[in-house]
């Protein structure tokens, strides 16, 4: 097998592989760092690219790192704990500025693009932790999937974790709980290859300002006992746990779903205070997973947008309505659109509890609403989509609606620069791309860009 010495000189998002370049060709290196000299064998190989394996770092980068978490390197989770929280950020908003110039063929150098903001917190930032099921030496283990390589097909195999650096300190007393659980009543995990089994996922929220704990077991359509004495044995170690729901999934597959969902113990929902406005979280809900730079991206739409006192704001992806609420407090009027009803229920039940009145939330896609209701003029467009962007019927509903300005927060660069290329196109300006920084250790990133109509 062929052995070759390379350097490092960028990371390829989403993979976070390193990139070397030798002889002309792209060699990705899963864990390499920007800066590292490393060996290499030539592992798998295709026309114009390839892959290569680590044998040895034989000059370490400046930028590499001691990970916080003991499990980095075999987790699906992070993936750039070994890399400096700054030249992270810097790689990120470089990500960026390539992808919205190659894609959208924006010219980022004269479309104000404001450096990334940082996450307020570097680690325990997330508010919401997902943990799969999984087997080892004929034990229940709690864990992440393991992370995708390039040299040997994906198993989901279940990579078990004892603590979570970028969710909470809590969820080391939550696993040992749940696990201890489990074992007790003999059930078995579910095995996500063959279809047998019974745990599936164990989904933890908490909320990071009243630090209340959500605590959602996933199984298998099966009766199960003894949730209420589970429930006070997290109590009785873990105060903070408020609420446990038990959610039933009979899919095939790995993801996650709610459609079958039973509260078995505590409080139907833990708060959440965002920009002063109270929040009820529930186990579907659709929330920021990084509740203090949601904080910040709320406060930029509004400096950006500017809306005016006696303007109509309309949301559409809209979710539990957190950007909405926000806003209500600069205009007339706030309309939040969301496809899942669960959402709308959550976000007119928020509205109540801030006693907001000017705001009103519409089930249904953005394709039925925007044909099948009638709204005042649209001075601010707020769109958040999901990860795919505005679909096209979708974009040619919003062109028609004729705003003065959009604040499109996207979570995907790529389908964002495809959809502002349209808009570009239909006499819409670039004022504001402002990236922030949510997802610290991960390739991900949040942006926030500001349209107005015209040329300037």
């Amino acid at each position: 097998m062929t052995q070759l010495s390379v350097e490092i000189i960028d990371i390829a998002f989403p993979t976070n592989y390193g990139v070397a370049k030798k002889d002309g060709r792209v060699i990705f290196v899963p864990g390499g760092v920007p800066g590292d000299i490393v060996r290499i064998s030539m592992a798998k190989e295709a026309k114009g690219y390839a892959y290569g394996s680590i044998n040895a770092v034989e000059m370490a980068s400046p930028f590499r790192t001691d990970p916080a978490c003991p499990h980095f390197g075999i987790c699906g989770g992070c993936t750039l704990q070994d890399l400096d929280y700054k030249r992270q950020l810097d790689l990120k908003e470089n990500y960026l500025r390539q992808t919205l110039k190659r894609i959208g063929g924006i010219d980022i150098d004269s479309a104000g693009l404001l450096p990334i903001a940082p996450s307020p917190d570097e680690y325990f930032y997330r508010n919401k932790v997902e943990l799969a099921f999984g087997e080892k030496d004929g034990e229940i283990i709690l864990g992440m999937r393991e992370r995708v390589s390039p040299f040997h097909e994906y198993s989901a195999a279940t990579v078990p974790v004892s603590t979570c650096p970028v969710f909470s300190p809590t969820i080391e007393g939550i696993i040992p709980v749940v696990r201890e659980f489990a074992g007790r009543h003999g059930i078995a995990p579910y095995n996500t290859l063959t279809g047998k089994g019974f745990l599936r996922h164990l989904i933890v929220r908490e909320s990071k300002t009243t630090r209340e704990i959500m605590v959602i077991l996933e199984t298998t359509q099966r009766a199960v006992k003894d949730l209420g004495r589970l429930f006070e044995a997290f109590t009785k170690s873990i105060p903070q746990v408020k609420s446990l729901y038990l959610t039933i999934n009979d899919k095939h597959g790995d993801a996650i779903y709610y459609n079958q969902l039973q509260r078995a113990a505590g409080q139907s929902y833990i708060v959440e205070d965002i920009a002063g406005i109270t929040c009820r979280i529930y186990p579907q809900s659709f929330f920021q997973p990084n509740t203090k730079a949601a904080e910040a991206l709320y406060g930029r739409i509004a400096e950006a947008a500017s809306p005016a006192g006696d303007e109509h704001v309309l949301g559409l992806y809209c979710g539990m309505g957190p950007i909405e609420l926000f806003l209500s407090r600069y205009a007339r009027t706030v309309a939040g659109v969301d496809s899942l009803s669960g959402n709308i229920v959550n976000a007119q039940e928020n509205c109540l509890i801030n006693n907001i009145k000017n705001c009103v939330f519409y089930a249904g896609t953005i394709e039925k609403v925007l044909r099948d209701i009638k709204q005042p003029g649209t001075g601010l467009l707020v769109i958040d989509p999901p990860r795919g962007g505005v679909s096209k019927n979708g974009m040619e509903l919003i062109i028609r609606l004729e705003p003065s300005r959009i604040a499109y927060v996207s979570c995907n660069p790529a389908t964002l620069a495809r959809d502002l290329k349209i808009f570009l196109g239909h006499g819409f300006s670039v004022a504001t791309i402002a990236p922030f920084d949510f997802f610290p250790h991960t390739s991900h990133l949040e942006t926030l860009v500001l349209l107005k109509k015209g040329s300037g």
